[in-house]
């Protein structure tokens, strides 16, 4: 690691009272129905119980965008004084529409839509119109970016450079949704979560803040271009896992240590190296999980300056995506820091 991120590491963590006041957790669904698949739903009676668990549990439902830029901005002067959690949905689905968005409207809470805007345009079954998006627009809700096709961006078309390919997807669904809906949201999520890290400076250009679908709360260190979400659908739904995934905290890691997500053949399984900054988890304790492997061999060395965390699966991963996340428990009872790193195959 450098002088200077090392300099920029220590003014950030000696400013802060605690890092571990520095993490939102974001909730990411799809489907709010009984009647769409499986993987990607949760039923309504099931988004309720979600839901009065966030109440139960004391938690600030808040803006994404707003939140996430406070919590990103190292010149912030103040710390949240609640727990804070924000809901996003991806696609724009009619079961949002139809049985999320009353809820929420009941209790008051904002949430995010991140549409991919070809659907809405081809009335895809299923998919809400423009007219209740607008609808939804003018009652507060925030509307934001998830590309024109809902395409693998990693894999860029022919004839394209990937200035282009990004153009052609997420300039163009922002400059049509800013068109149809006025005030839109400058952010991203990527479609299934995949990424390059070639992608980012092109974000960042644009200030936009761009969201995968690795697991862990957002921290005063998350790269702004590779923000976690917790999927909450499916297999995610259950209330106890959800539990203990909204009461996470943020693994201290500068954004510079996020590593490539795209590998190959020939260096699968990856192996994750990465600097931790101290804080409340007990490092002796840090633990990594592979996607449908469970633990794997993780390896941390502390010294005086750096402690430096080795993890890398037995077994190739499978899929097209998967991801190891990373937990250490913390000094406060029944919650742990989260650290998630993303995979994705060629």
């Amino acid at each position: 690691m450098t002088n200077l991120i090392q300099s920029l590491i220590s003014l950030l963590f000696i400013s802060s009272i605690s890092l571990s006041a520095h993490s939102l957790v974001v909730l990411q669904y799809h489907h709010v129905d009984l009647g769409t698949p499986n993987s990607t739903s949760v039923s309504p009676e099931q988004f309720i119980e979600h839901m009065n668990l966030i109440e139960s549990l004391g938690f600030k439902v808040v803006d994404l965008e707003s939140a996430s830029r406070k919590l990103l901005d190292p010149t912030s002067p103040k710390e949240p004084k609640s727990m804070q959690v924000a809901i996003s949905f991806d696609d724009a689905y009619y079961s949002i529409f139809a049985n999320a968005y009353p809820e929420l409207k009941r209790r008051g809470w904002p949430f995010t839509i991140f549409v991919n805007t070809q659907a809405v345009n081809e009335r895809n079954r299923g998919i809400m119109s423009w007219q209740q998006i607008k609808e939804l627009v003018d009652n507060g809700i925030t509307i934001a970016n998830h590309s024109v096709s809902h395409a693998h961006l990693p894999s860029i078309p022919k004839g394209l450079n990937l200035e282009q390919w990004l153009a052609q997807e997420i300039l163009s669904a922002q400059e049509e949704l800013s068109r149809r809906l006025g005030k839109v949201g400058n952010m991203l999520a990527y479609p299934y979560g995949e990424f390059t890290l070639a992608m980012a400076p092109w974000l960042q250009e644009k200030h936009m803040l761009a969201f995968g679908q690795q697991s862990g709360p957002i921290g005063k260190f998350s790269h702004p271009q590779a923000l976690p979400r917790f999927p909450a659908s499916g297999i995610y739904a259950n209330v106890k896992t959800l539990k203990t995934k909204l009461l996470s905290l943020a693994m201290p890691v500068h954004p510079s240590q996020l590593q490539e997500p795209m590998i190959r053949a020939e260096n699968n399984p990856p192996k994750l190296a990465i600097e931790l900054m101290p804080s409340d988890y007990n490092s002796k304790r840090i633990q990594c999980f592979a996607s449908q492997q469970g633990a794997i061999p993780t390896e941390v060395k502390k010294d005086a300056e750096s402690i430096l965390l080795t993890s890398q699966a037995k077994e190739k991963l499978s899929g097209k995506r998967s991801r190891y996340n990373c937990t250490a428990p913390s000094k406060q009872k029944g919650r742990y820091y989260w650290y998630s790193q993303p995979w994705q195959m060629y």
